[in-house]
């Protein structure tokens, strides 16, 4: 087969799962490793791809900003799927924060249900609200100028309040996670918060559901770095999970 009907089927198989490894062409075309990495840096070359260890995946793109109210009425499933996913890393008696957003809405109720005893920080109302009739939990909310969009709070009082607490694991709810961009997000002073929350957190675990793997955002909070743990719905390919694993990030699904 010519490099150029590889070229072609690659792409192919790009747009269909979101990544490429190289054992998994070589095979198919019935060619070497090597032919395949060189097509893979040529289409490097074109911008077609992102080369990654042990293969490639699609030049991520940006995922469009929506407004909370949007946010919450979209992909709830893998919301709550990948929020259960994540309970396996929480204890009783854990001290937590969680950043907001509409994933933290969701995840809030999921440690609601699950956990008798946690003390939770946070800037997020919505989370606030949801964790506020457990009487059990200590809620630490933090407090500063009042983002109604967002409904959470930011600023230098936040941030300060953040600073002066320490939590053993923070649930950071990005935007869009790419090998290529790192962990991104949209609103410069909430960027401010996520960056604080994992300065202040012993453990850092990124949630994203599978629509936002492999974009970008406006703002980098973060490179997707191999002592965060990243956690993810059913939907992420195979192919996907798997470069992520080469790659050192440990991705967890159901």
């Amino acid at each position: 087969m010519l490099a150029k009907k590889r070229q072609s089927k690659i792409n192919e198989l790009l747009l269909a799962n979101g990544a490429v490894t190289v054992s998994e062409l070589a095979t198919l075309f019935g060619v070497s490793d090597e032919t395949v990495r060189r097509d893979l840096i040529a289409m490097e070359r074109c911008g077609e791809l992102f080369r990654v260890h042990g293969g490639a995946v699609k030049e991520s793109v940006m995922k469009p900003y929506l407004e909370l109210e949007e946010r919450n009425q979209s992909y709830n499933e893998e919301k709550r799927e990948l929020s259960v996913t994540a309970m396996r890393f929480i204890e009783e008696g854990d001290i937590i924060s969680l950043d907001c957003g509409s994933t933290a809405i969701v995840f809030a109720n999921v440690i609601k249900e699950s956990f008798s005893n946690l003390t939770v920080i946070t800037h997020s109302l919505d989370v606030f609200n949801v964790l506020k009739s457990k009487e059990s939990f200590r809620i630490i909310l933090c407090g500063g100028i009042y983002m109604p969009a967002e409904n959470t709070f930011y600023g230098a009082l936040t941030i300060d309040m953040i600073t002066s607490l320490c939590a053993k694991k923070t649930f950071i709810f990005p935007s869009a996670v790419s090998l290529e961009s790192g962990i991104c997000d949209y609103q410069p002073d909430l960027f401010q918060i996520q960056c604080q929350l994992i300065k202040s957190a012993e453990q850092v675990y990124v949630l994203a559901d599978s629509s936002k793997l492999e974009k970008k955002a406006f703002l980098k909070i973060e490179n997707m770095k191999s002592d965060f743990t990243y956690i993810t719905d059913s939907g992420i390919s195979a192919n996907l999970k798997q470069l992520y694993n080469e790659n050192g990030i440990n991705i967890y699904t159901k």
